[in-house]
């Protein structure tokens, strides 16, 4: 892993590989993205926090230390580029503040630093941000309304050369959020949160992370519109569809009342506020659970799906859930 403060020209050639600034490179989906754009031939330049010293990352990448918040780090950041994705986000937060200060002022400082960069007379860049499905339903808890925010930023800038994609649930290996819930359902141990009803749409994280680098080979194409690109599977999955897809055996099957699950959610984000830790369960995140469908195509018709990203790019989803989990649960390579 390089670290490096060599100038590169603000001017870049315009070439088949690019030198890609990518934010949220050592979490779960950026660790995948950084493999892939390397082995795709481009350039990665991650932007790391400048006290996180250790960091798990590709050791082919240039480390650039910079805070998301810092325009001028930020600023020099895209000077080097020739293109930036920002995959940093905030899941979990014990306050409003939390999902804001990464969801909203960190994509608002990139989006500044890449148009200030395009004022100065450098060439414009392609921006992909990476979003959530979470965002088409902004009104359902902070993280939704923090990940709709971002994206707003950004859409509503027409001198931007962006793309959205809103994920839907990202499993695959290295994921912590998914992992337990899916080792238990291998297991046959079905514990469904809320609401058995429930429509969910997936993706291994690979699928997500080759989509990233299709869209570089052909941002041309995509600029100005958002995607929600998921495992293939049309209108998703329903719980009995997932236990068929994951169960190796069926043992248990326990559904967590609302009230309970609610309860649950109250107590949690109490005992968080108090330790001064982000919960994972809270109340915004007990309403998410309880949310009807988590499927693209059912939540409004503000983004194009599968269809119209494969028609552009070529990219199709390789991983279905059943051979994904075994795949994240390191029983297929």
């Amino acid at each position: 892993m390089a670290e490096s403060s060599t100038a590169v020209s603000p001017h870049p050639e315009e070439t088949s590989s690019h030198r890609v600034l990518l934010t949220g490179a050592t979490g779960f989906i950026g660790q995948h993205l950084t493999r892939q754009l390397l082995d795709a031939g481009h350039e990665v330049l991650a932007v790391v926090r400048p006290a996180r010293r250790h960091v798990p990352i590709d050791t082919r990448a240039t480390v650039l230390r910079a805070d998301l918040l810092d325009p001028v780090a930020i600023g020099d950041a895209v000077s080097r580029s020739t293109a930036v994705i920002h995959v940093a986000g905030a899941v979990r937060g014990a306050t409003k503040k939390d999902f804001v200060d990464v969801n909203v002022d960190g994509v608002k400082v990139m989006r500044d630093a890449v148009l200030q960069a395009t004022q100065r007379g450098e060439k414009p860049r392609p921006f992909l941000l990476m979003s959530s499905l979470a965002a088409s339903i902004p009104d359902l808890s902070e993280y939704s309304a923090s990940k709709r925010a971002g994206e707003e930023l950004v859409t509503g800038t027409p001198e931007l050369r962006w793309t959205a994609i809103r994920p839907p649930a990202v499993y695959g290996p290295g994921d912590r959020e998914l992992r337990p819930l899916l080792q238990l359902l291998h297991l046959g141990i079905a514990i469904i949160p809320g609401n058995p009803r429930q429509r969910l749409s997936f993706v291994h994280v690979n699928d997500l992370a080759a989509a990233c680098v299709s869209w570089l080979a052909h941002h041309h194409l995509l600029e100005h519109r958002v995607f929600t690109i998921d495992d293939g599977r049309p209108g998703g999955y329903d719980w009995p569809a997932i236990l068929d897809e994951v169960c190796a055996r069926r043992l248990v099957r326990l559904v967590i009342p609302p009230p309970l699950l609610e309860v649950l959610g109250r107590v949690n984000g109490w005992l968080a506020d108090r330790l001064g830790r982000a919960p994972m369960l809270s109340p915004g995140k007990v309403r998410e659970l309880m949310n009807p469908s988590w499927v693209g195509t059912d939540n409004g018709t503000d983004s194009e799906g599968n269809a119209a990203f494969t028609k552009d790019t070529g990219w199709q989803p390789v991983w279905r859930l059943g051979a994904g989990v075994r795949q994240t649960l390191g029983q297929t390579s």
